[in-house]
């Protein structure tokens, strides 16, 4: 029986210092192959991995001993490189977003569906000791029916972000702005945590970035659960300071606040701390990452090491994407935008 797989990983900008960090601890995994177009990258990573180097990744899928690939590139290029290692007969852990589009993420789930290997999507932040304890207490049925969810995602991003790396900031790369990027990873919590979302009615805008970006710095949505629960969003790339996420979810018999790392009940207005993640500098150098990369890619290579499907693969990754998506249909439209199922 295998017992380790050999990684190649495709693109080295700040999130891979995440994945290798992580996978230098991990006696399942290999780092085999590196690559990226960036030749100062690429020697760097060579050097603290000891792998071999590739500026082409049509390449490294040409090895036959490559049995896992991290798709860590900008997000317009999830969906080709994914559906390529699929196809190659690799399995795959691709950042968020799954892919910019909701074509080409169906796409990757079609693929995926008949593919010798596996597709699996980071969504790290459900594997947090405080999501995972909120997610505990409502499988248990301790909290009951789920009335209301509010996220607000509150982060600072200044021009130099967008221009030092081009593909930032533009619809055909990017796919979006503040809702993508950087609130991706909550809307994925509020489907995971609250269950299937219906519909979506919401507005983005461009303000004080609109000299830089062509997509949103703000973004604001109600949004219907197919329970009847209904929900509020409010993201911004405006403020002055990175400010913790806060995610609170209110039921029948409490309410919870997930605020960064930590989760608290609610009971008459007071919050009374419940769990508590762990600290995330160690594995990078942004702490708003979360400490749980290294707990999803360790739950991933075991999941393939024991012919086991992982539980974030396309379909269960989808809902984010479509969340996005369809405040974006919505804003364009001035109506209600259903959001569509894999």
């Amino acid at each position: 029986m295998k017992t380790t797989l050999n990684a190649g990983i495709i693109g080295l900008g700040s999130i891979s210092r995440v994945h290798l960090a992580a996978l230098k601890d991990m006696p399942q995994a290999r780092i085999a192959a590196v690559c990226d177009i960036d030749p100062n990258k690429l020697s760097a990573a060579k050097e603290a991995t000891g792998a071999d180097a590739y500026s082409d990744w049509k390449e490294l899928l040409r090895r036959d001993d490559i049995d896992i690939v991290h798709v860590l590139t900008p997000h317009y290029l999830h969906a080709p490189m994914s559906i390529a290692a699929l196809k190659a007969g690799r399995h795959v852990l691709t950042e968020k977003p799954m892919a910019s589009e909701i074509n080409d993420a169906l796409e990757m789930i079609r693929v995926s569906d008949t593919a010798k290997g596996t597709l699996n999507v980071i969504f790290q932040n459900r594997y947090n000791a405080s999501t995972v304890e909120l997610k505990r207490l409502i499988d248990s049925g301790e909290t009951g029916r789920l009335i209301g969810a509010r996220a607000m995602i509150c982060w600072h991003r200044t021009a130099p972000y967008y221009t030092q790396s081009p593909w930032r900031g533009r619809w055909d790369t990017e796919g979006g702005g503040a809702l993508i990027n950087q609130s991706i990873h909550t809307l994925d919590l509020l489907s995971y945590l609250g269950g299937p979302i219906r519909r979506v009615k919401g507005h983005i805008s461009t303000d004080l970035l609109a000299d830089a970006i062509e997509v949103e710095d703000n973004a604001h949505a109600v949004f219907e659960y197919e329970s009847g629960a209904t929900g509020v969003i409010y993201a911004t790339n405006n403020y002055a300071a990175d400010a913790p996420i806060v995610l609170e979810m209110v039921f029948e018999n409490a309410a919870y606040q997930l605020w960064a790392e930590k989760l608290f009940k609610v009971e008459d207005g007071v919050p009374r701390l419940v769990a508590r993640g762990e600290d995330a500098k160690e594995l990078g150098e942004k702490s708003y990452w979360g400490a749980s990369h290294k707990i999803q890619i360790g739950k991933v290579y075991d999941s393939i090491l024991s012919g086991r499907r992982f539980e974030i693969d396309g379909r269960s990754a989808f809902g984010a994407l479509a969340l996005v998506k369809g405040i974006y249909e919505s804003s364009s439209t001035g109506n209600w935008a259903v959001l569509p199922r894999p």
